[in-house]
């Protein structure tokens, strides 16, 4: 073995130390080099069979005089030659900066590997790649890791990586931009449940089912027509039309009335026809006090009979009335006018209460009253119907009959303007009909044509009926005429409402003055006078 030492303090001492050769288990053999303060070990160890060593060495000494510590080199050999196998080499550097005391060293590591080194394009020790850059949008990124979803940097296949565990935000978990549809419910939509079924919660656009979408909720809505149009086949409320939802809908008039399907609705609601109010009136589009009998039933066609509040002008200046409704008989929509007591009664041809507005006991306004009644519907209800109802003396019924009005008139103004005469003279209001129905003015009220004075010829129905071609007294304000003659002349017998007969030969009643053979309501056939109870409507 030999060793040599150059030590930076003795500068032109070199001592050289051998030892000499053997046949030992390895060989060792250490450089060092002195001049600028820096030494260099190398050693090698192994285990010769056979041969003789050599070692080679240099040794390099300062120049006296030197002030830089720059040496010159002396070179010294020493060579060996070892023959066989050797194992187990270990090999050691190191630099020494004698000026400064800094060692810098490049260690081999205990397993013979060098330090892994991220970025030096080789995949060294724990690295999971290693592609020798910087750009950490391939597959290798910063830290010599494989890139992957959630490591911060968009990589291949990547829309973003935003680094993070939120999956709310603006980039997902799976490293896919948030957006409607991806199941995760992010700020600003409603719901996301990852289909395109609109008919359930939650609609492909990530916002939650409501009314007016224009999706049917299956389970929830009938219908979704979006708009806002409430008389269509699908209201606000995603349903169909109905007369309890709350709303004005479909064809109705006001809220949950009127129309062709809901009830009438009631007064100052809205309304459109007379139908759609329970008054059966409209007048300015909402509903008023009833106009007539028959306006009520025709908006009710169930109502009952008795007594209804009347507004004959609607809104106008006259104030609302009692009357009584029949609604039942004929069609029902009759307004009682006149009631006739079944004996003494006071409507005779000439009472003045046929042509002059009054009344006649108006809080006794029941049909069944056997007292005379004059009501406010005679004065101011127009209609175009009139009817004429008379009790029958056994059975105690009443038989009406009906005919329809030239023109839509109030009673008082009927009686008042229709000229009393004869159809000669083109006077008074004539009902065409056949003669087995005039005779019915007669069997309504238990009579017959065996009751009249004379085998009639000439038979009339109508109003203010009266023979002026002669002297004769028979005249009815509302019934029927009877003449033995073909016409009006010689006029014999009457049956209605004011009916008078003629039975003196002579002409012994002045104009203007009821006969003696009269009746208010009945059948005066000659002296023979049949009273009965009996009622004029209108409708």
């Amino acid at each position: 073995m030999r060793l040599q030492i150059c030590t930076a303090a003795a500068w032109g001492m070199c001592l050289l130390v051998a030892c000499g050769d053997s046949a030992t288990p390895g060989t060792s053999a250490t450089e060092t080099e002195t001049g600028t303060g820096t030494t260099s070990v190398e050693t090698t160890t192994g285990t010769p069979t056979t041969g003789t060593p050599t070692t080679t060495g240099t040794t390099t000494q300062p120049t006296e005089g030197s002030a830089s510590g720059t040496a010159t080199s002396l070179p010294t050999t020493t060579e060996g030659t070892t023959e066989g196998p050797t194992t187990g080499t270990t090999t050691t550097e190191g630099t020494t900066t004698g000026t400064t005391g800094t060692t810098e060293a490049e260690t081999m590591g205990t397993t013979g590997e060098p330090e892994p080194v991220c970025g030096n394009g080789q995949v060294e020790g724990t690295e999971q790649c290693d592609d020798g850059n910087d750009d950490n949008t391939d597959t290798c990124v910063e830290g010599c890791l494989n890139a992957s979803c959630g490591d911060g940097f968009v990589g291949p296949g990547e829309a973003c990586d935003d680094g993070n565990e939120v999956d709310d935000d603006a980039c997902n978990n799976d490293c896919a931009p948030a957006s409607c549809g991806d199941g995760v419910l992010q700020v600003g939509e409603a719901c996301d449940d990852a289909n395109t079924i609109e008919t359930d919660d939650c609609l492909s656009t990530c916002a939650a089912a409501s009314c007016g979408d224009g999706f049917v909720h299956e389970g929830v809505e009938t219908c979704d027509d979006a708009n806002a149009d409430e008389t269509d086949e699908c209201t606000t409320l995603c349903a169909a039309p109905s007369c309890n939802d709350g709303i004005q809908s479909g064809a109705e008039s006001d809220v949950d009335c009127g129309g062709p399907e809901c009830p009438p609705c009631e007064l100052a609601e809205g309304c459109t026809l007379p139908t759609d109010c329970e008054s059966g009136s409209c007048d300015g589009g909402q509903c008023v006090v009833s106009a007539s009998c028959k306006a009520i039933k025709q908006a009710q066609p169930n109502a009952a009979d008795g007594l209804y509040d009347i507004d004959a002008d609607g809104a106008g200046p006259q104030a609302p009335f009692k009357v009584w409704c029949d609604m039942t008989t004929d069609g029902g929509g009759w307004a009682l006018a006149i009631r006739f007591a079944p004996s003494q009664g006071i409507f005779d041809f000439y009472s003045p209460h046929w042509t002059m507005v009054s009344v006649v006991n108006e809080a006794l306004n029941s049909p069944t009253d056997t007292t005379d009644g004059k009501f406010k519907a005679y004065n101011v209800l127009p209609g175009g119907e009139i009817r004429g109802c008379m009790q029958h003396p056994v059975t105690k019924a009443y038989g009406c009959k009906f005919y329809p009005l030239p023109a839509t008139t109030t009673l008082l103004d009927l009686f008042t303007n229709t000229p009393v005469g004869s159809d000669i003279a083109m006077k008074g209001l004539f009902f065409q009909e056949d003669q087995a129905d005039m005779v019915k003015w007669l069997t309504i009220q238990g009579r017959t044509l065996a009751d009249a004075s004379i085998a009639p010829n000439y038979m009339a129905v109508g109003i203010n009926i009266d023979d002026d071609q002669s002297c004769y007294d028979a005249r009815v304000r509302f019934g029927l005429v009877l003449n033995n003659e073909v016409n009006i002349s010689t006029l014999n017998d009457a049956a209605g409402f004011g009916a008078q007969s003629h039975y003196t030969v002579g002409c012994d009643v002045a104009p203007g003055v009821d006969a003696p053979w009269r009746t208010p309501c009945g059948f005066a056939g000659g002296p023979n006078i049949y009273n009965t109870a009996g009622h004029i409507w209108i409708r």
